[in-house]
């Protein structure tokens, strides 16, 4: 029967988030993910055959499903409506590409069954309220409801869909929020219901649960497997040692879960006593943290707290350290929220949201009262929650080696069922016990298929990590370190990263008469009743703690300069007073509007002691403020004095100006932002020094060295940028950069517009050719801007692949837009890299493969990497590192794979006459050679000197790496035979004969010549795949594996040539009677090393991998698009990026927006848009 899937209706959820309906699937949208939504109710006949099932398999079925739930519903219910379904299967397709699977029970929320007697209760039962994702409050009494995630999703009767339960931060007018009461106890029990405790709980579950959960893993049921083969074998040394490896394996894993358990919950599980406004008695009452639900109203501590929930500053000012959240331990000041019928928005809005795990430092109160907050989220809704969720529930890993890695163990299965038949097959022949075959065949597919295989992958990044952690740089995201090895471009944030944290202040232009004057170096030389003196002093968001100020580097660099002091007011209704040092004056700052890095602007307004009216003062961006000031006081040389200071990697901010008259206090609070940030006077210029700090230079040189692509995103002006880009060496001497822009009347006929940004004395013409095409044989770079960003992926979106391609400077770029950026470059092959201070990086951070903060912060759960070096050297160790760790695993994995498979040649030569290894001889394998060399294999540091141009190969299933290991294996076999048939021609040579009542007697010559060789290839394997530079030191500079192997040669060769009488009587085995054939076998094992070590170097490494393959690369078949992009662009494909095929990229120039022959768009901007 074919379900019904006709469309419903579509759900818009926030702009964000959108939800399709049908009768039987539905599908959430939530940023990478998709969540695919199938209905299902029990059904007693499907439920009934499954039992059947389990009862015939022995219980093997039910372990089946253990593994694969969403299998176990297919087989026990069938596809229903969502209005009636009991359970729900979430498919959560990550980046449409991974999958993962969730069964949720489908449970109802009704107020009866939670106070079935209504008078002990005291609750009235009223409806429960609560909001969902589209925007809408609901009410009702009897609620359907499922968890997925720590997410509630809601049954919404209206629209006939689940959707995300959220607080108060969908489609909430600021003024609702200020009009919020708080709640009596029966509102708040009710909301309580439905939203849970305010808890970010990380459940510790107990030694016992975590020990079965590990033993029902899929490896160690194959370990249990091997276990019985091995025990029906006879072979009970191996398998009581097995049993002990086996269970220290599980005991060290529960150990370490139950830790990580542990130090999460620590970290992020905290209940304190909060003050939450109570409607019944009229006043703050201490209630427990774990009881707030949105809508509570709040005191925030004049001495500070710790934010146990989201809520939005209603009155007041906060200090907060944000650190936990942000990696940025610079102390961030939070304002009161604006009392506007504007909507709540989580981003716009940051400055006034007090954000869960966050530290406030203090609060202030403007006016009697306490400093309140109205809830926005709890628990797993909070921005902590998303992170902590974000921690326990990672994407999968999107990386070619760990996908490989499963793929291979498929082959491995495969190779395991051809020698399963062999075996049946050969012995069957030989008129073999019926049990005798089974067993033996199925001891090959125990070794085929090595156990110890997932526990020797991590030791390589588990010492990298360790290296890493030596070196102040933290990982807490383990899977990222191979990743990291992968890095072929680097993006970097410039302010705080590339260059110095603090900007010092260079000096000061005022504008008078609507003329540039000359730069003031130092601020003293201005009256003090200068506007420009006093916008320094007044507008920033510096407060003070214990006497000491805090805040942003640049507003106090700013204020520094000023001498100026800063005092608290005892008038609550005042921010704060400023002073200057010589003068009986006091400007007193009553609204500050926080800076925005959306608006690019903050500003303030302020009361001077010595003036009747109010001075409202704007600072930001140079564009921003000229285009809020009035056209009069703009000089008409701006563009050019501007010109002069950015292009020399200045920064410059620009200061606005105007005077209103006096209003009363209650109306100053009531101002909007938009009438105080309109019409000003255009006062002036304040120039700030960003120097590159000292690491910057050499490090970009050695990654463009290392032919990675290396980008700046920033948001600072893009003439400082690429100034900043020229000096760090981002853009090369000799090399051209390309200003990008849309241009078009009102964009009804947009262009992109290339022009070549030329040094200031270089142009002054009205036309500048721009054939790009002349410029083949130099480097061209491409600078975009945030604005231009927004325009070119709206009208030009087919052409961002090749712009970034070979962008290098992307300025003005929203945190939105960072991210962006990095998500287009993953999309064109690029294993992207993003290092940043944390603050407007976060998106980007995590967008990124591997994600670097830079924080005096152990951990942030901003990145997985946190540097506590404040600066980009830990950008080429993490790569270093990252190298080193995946040739590691490559050389482990390929290490254990021959391991198994020479194990799996020596017992299928051993069957062609019912021979095998035995017991001993098995366990002198496993633990002596293959778990020995494994364990020390990643102890081999990451190679110091250059680094390489080329990253490791990320497939284990490239033709290099095949045949690799099929070269390898073909030595392995033919040596084996080779000793197999060099033992049999001398005369003293006995064969071996099967007694089937000596069970596992296995002791002759044929045993002796493949286990004595066999030993030696393991040594072999283990040398010729410990690889050495570029991405490795040599073998020797690892002590621990170089004394193990010469510990290992040695004892190897005295059991091949003269062993012991005990050792003879524990492996069970026989040697030649004379010397001369025990030679032979070592002469036999050394021609191997010699073979493997040309083959693995000459024939591999040089041939294949230098010669033959890049014969062979298909550019177009590549996954990496940008080397495709690079080869059309260098092929003189520049009229691609036009969307007229006729358009010529020369262009003539245009006074607006143009200052020394550089472009400035945003001007242009302006006007079109109008």
């Amino acid at each position: 029967m074919v379900q019904q899937t006709t469309l419903l209706k579509d759900v818009e959820a926030n702009g964000t988030i959108d939800s399709k309906i049908r009768s039987y699937v539905q599908y959430i949208h939530d940023g990478e993910n998709e969540l695919e939504l199938h209905g299902f109710q029990g059904n007693t006949f499907k439920a009934a055959l499954t039992w059947l099932g389990y009862l015939l398999t022995v219980g093997l079925l039910r372990l089946f499903f253990h593994w694969y739930p969403h299998l176990m519903l297919y087989s026990t219910h069938s596809r229903c409506s969502f209005s009636v379904a009991e359970k729900i299967l979430i498919i959560d397709i990550y980046k449409r590409k991974h999958k993962s699977y969730y069964v949720e029970k489908v449970e109802t929320i009704t107020l009866k069954s939670m106070f079935e007697n209504q008078e002990d209760s005291g609750v009235d039962l009223t409806k429960i309220q609560y909001n969902l994702s589209n925007g809408s409050i609901r009410e009702s009494s009897h609620i359907r409801t499922f968890f997925c995630k720590r997410v509630r999703y809601v049954w919404d009767v209206d629209t006939e869909a689940f959707l995300k339960l959220v607080g108060l931060t969908y489609n909430m007018r600021k003024s609702e929020l200020h009009d919020i009461e708080g709640y009596n106890s029966e509102t708040r029990i009710t909301r309580y219901i439905i939203y849970g405790n305010n808890e970010i709980d990380i459940p510790l579950e107990s030694i016992f649960r975590l020990f079965i959960l590990e033993a029902l893993t899929p490896f160690y049921i194959f370990q249990v497997f091997s276990l019985i083969v091995w025990f029906a074998e006879y072979y009970y040394y191996y398998t009581i040692a097995i049993i002990i490896m086996s269970v220290y394996g599980i005991s060290s894993s529960v150990i370490q879960t139950r830790k990580n358990q542990k130090n999460l919950r620590g970290t992020v599980h905290t209940v304190d006593e909060v003050m939450a406004w109570s409607k019944e008695s009229n006043k703050f009452e201490t209630i427990k943290s774990s009881f707030l639900v949105p809508g509570d109203v709040i005191v925030i501590p004049s001495n500070g707290c710790s934010m146990q929930c989201d809520a939005v500053l209603l009155n007041g000012t906060c200090i907060v350290n944000e650190s936990m959240l942000t990696g940025e331990s610079v102390p961030v000041l939070k304002t009161a929220l604006e009392h506007d019928e504007t909507f709540y928005n989580e981003r716009e809005d940051s400055n006034h949201t007090l954000y869960c795990g966050t530290n406030v430092l203090q609060s202030r109160c403007q006016g009697e009262g306490y400093v309140r907050a109205v809830v926005l989220n709890t628990g797993f809704l909070t921005s902590k929650g998303e992170l902590v969720r974000s921690i326990m529930y990672p994407p999968p890993a999107d990386f070619k080696f760990d996908q490989d890695s499963y793929k291979f163990i498929g082959i491995l299965a495969f190779i395991a069922l051809l020698g399963f038949i062999y075996t049946v097959v050969s012995k069957m022949s030989r008129h073999l016990a019926a049990w005798d075959i089974i067993i033996k065949a199925l001891d090959l597919i125990t070794i085929v298929i090595p156990p110890a295989l997932p526990a020797a992958m991590t030791i390589g990044k588990l010492f990298a990590l360790n290296r890493l952690k030596r070196k102040d740089i933290y990982c807490i995201n383990s899977r990222v370190i191979n990743v990291s090895g992968s890095i072929n471009c680097v993006c970097f944030d410039k302010t705080g990263t590339l260059t110095e944290d603090g900007l010092d202040m260079w000096g000061i232009v005022p504008i008078n008469e609507v003329k540039v004057q000359d730069p003031i170096k130092e601020s003293n030389l201005l009256d003090y009743r200068s506007n420009l003196l006093r916008a320094m002093s007044s507008c920033h968001s510096l407060a003070k703690i214990d006497d000491e100020l805090t805040g942003d580097p640049l507003d106090f660099k700013m204020f520094e300069s000023t001498t100026w002091q800063l005092k608290e007011s005892e008038n609550k209704q005042i921010c704060a007073v400023l002073t200057p040092k010589t003068e009986e004056v006091e400007v007193a700052v009553l609204k500050r509007f926080q800076f925005s890095s959306t608006l690019q602007r903050m500003s303030v307004i302020t009361q001077a002691s010595d003036s009747d009216s109010l001075d409202i003062y704007c600072k930001g961006s140079p564009e921003i403020v000229m285009s809020l000031s009035k056209k009069e006081t703009i000089p008409n040389d701006i563009l050019d004095k501007l010109s002069e200071y950015t292009v020399q990697g200045y920064r410059v901010i620009a200061v606005g100006a105007k005077t209103v008259p006096t209003i009363q206090p209650d109306l100053v609070k009531k101002i909007s932002r938009n009438e105080v940030e309109s019409d000003l006077d255009f006062i002036g210029l304040l120039i700030f020094e960003n120097k590159l700090k000292p690491q910057t230079t050499g490090v970009i040189r050695v990654l463009k060295n290392a032919e990675m692509k290396v980008v700046m995103i920033t948001g600072d002006n893009i003439q400082t940028a690429i100034s900043v880009a020229k000096e760090c060496g981002l853009v090369e001497k000799g090399s051209r950069l390309v200003n990008i822009s849309v241009v078009g009347s009102k964009l009804e006929d947009p262009k992109l517009d290339f022009k070549f940004v030329q040094e200031p004395t270089m142009t002054t013409g009205d036309e500048i050719a721009l054939d790009i095409e002349k410029q083949q044989n130099g480097k061209v770079h491409f600078a975009v801007t945030g604005a231009m960003w927004s325009l070119i992926k709206e009208y030009f979106p087919d052409q961002i692949p090749k712009i970034i391609t070979l962008g290098t400077v992307f300025a003005r770029m929203s945190s939105e837009q960072k991210q962006q950026l990095i998500l287009e470059l993953q999309n064109i092959g690029y294993y992207v890299a993003m290092c940043g201070d944390g603050t407007n990086d976060c998106g980007a951070l995590k967008a990124a493969h591997v994600g670097i903060s830079l924080s005096e912060a152990e951990s942030s759960v901003a990145s997985p990497f946190t540097s506590k070096e404040p600066n980009i050297s830990c950008v080429t160790e993490v790569v270093k590192e990252g190298r080193a760790a995946l040739v590691t695993s490559f050389g482990v994995f390929k290490f254990m794979v021959c391991y198994s498979l020479t194990e799996f040649i020596s017992v299928i030569i051993l069957y062609g006459i019912d021979s095998n290894l035995t017991s001993l001889q098995f366990l002198f394998i496993d633990i002596f050679l293959a778990l020995n060399f494994a364990s020390i294999f990643g102890i081999t540091e990451a190679y110091d000197k250059v680094l390489f141009k080329k990253p490791p190969a990320t497939s284990l299933l490239g033709f290099i790496p095949i045949m690799s290991l099929t070269l390898h294996i073909v030595l392995v076999v033919a040596f084996q035979v080779i000793s197999y048939y060099v033992i049999q021609t001398n005369h003293w040579f006995e064969h071996f004969e099967y007694d089937p009542d000596k069970g596992n007697y296995f002791a002759s010559y044929e045993n002796y010549s493949i286990f004595a060789v066999s030993m030696f290839q393991y040594i072999i394997t283990a040398v010729v795949f410990s690889k050495g530079k570029p991405y490795r030191k040599p073998l020797h500079t690892n002590k621990y594996l170089v004394c193990s192997i010469t510990l290992m040669i040695i004892i190897c060769s005295y059991m091949t040539i003269h062993p012991a009488n005990w050792i003879l009587n524990v492996l069970e085995m026989i040697v030649p009677p004379f010397h001369d054939a025990r030679l032979i076998i070592l002469v036999i094992a050394l021609a191997n090393f010699f073979a493997a070590f040309v083959v693995e170097e000459l024939l591999v490494d040089y041939f294949m991998e230098k010669k033959l393959k890049p014969t062979f690369f298909n550019i177009e078949k590549s996954r990496k698009k940008y080397l495709k992009i690079q080869r059309d662009l260098s092929n003189g494909e520049w009229s691609q990026l036009q969307r007229k095929e006729d358009f010529t990229l020369a262009c003539k120039s245009d006074s607006r927006g143009r200052a020394n022959g550089i472009y400035n768009e945003a001007f242009d901007i302006v006007d079109e848009r109008t």
